[in-house]
């Protein structure tokens, strides 16, 4: 993959991650589903639900929200906000609010690629720290999460938090 501009788009021969618009939101329905197929009980079912989720992260910070693309296809979504203040500590952070892999293409690094382009987005906008909420039994997503250097932070319910300090 190059990169294609400063903002951490890319483009490759097949792939390409581009900003999210109001048009994808059939799109992040489709990855939604796809994606929380074995984690219901973390995600919103109702298709209007599943909308007012998109129309949500965009209206947080409609500069990021980045969609994955092979050829034709949607295969992930990644939604960071620059305009966050923890709840917990009551400071700005940067905050990943989600990230969604179809099912059938987990495992092939374009979560990796995702994280980094919200990092460097996050990090360009000023913010030494990001952190995201992950449900406890959502293991798989809690090792992908250390392995980017990602902390458990706090604990609620059944959510924990998890930071990762920015150089």
């Amino acid at each position: 993959m190059q990169k294609i501009d400063n903002f951490g788009i890319y483009e490759g021969e097949n792939m390409k991650i581009r900003k999210a618009s109001m048009d994808d939101i059939k799109k992040f329905i489709e990855v939604y589903k796809s994606a929380y197929r074995k984690l219901g009980k973390y995600s919103y079912k109702e298709k209007s639900s599943i909308k007012w989720y998109f129309r949500w992260l965009l209206k947080r910070d409609k500069n990021g929200v980045f969609l994955a693309e092979e050829g034709e296809k949607t295969i992930a979504f990644i939604a960071c906000d620059a305009n966050w203040k923890s709840l917990i500590e009551n400071e700005s952070v940067g905050e990943i609010h989600e990230i969604i892999v179809r099912e059938e293409c987990k495992r092939r690094g374009m979560g990796k690629k995702l994280m980094k382009i919200a990092e460097e987005y996050l990090r360009r906008k000023g913010h030494k720290k990001i952190e995201l909420w992950v449900g406890k039994e959502n293991k798989e997503a809690r090792k992908f999460y250390e392995k980017l250097g990602y902390e458990v932070k706090d604990r609620y319910g059944e959510w924990i938090r998890m930071i990762k300090k920015l150089d």
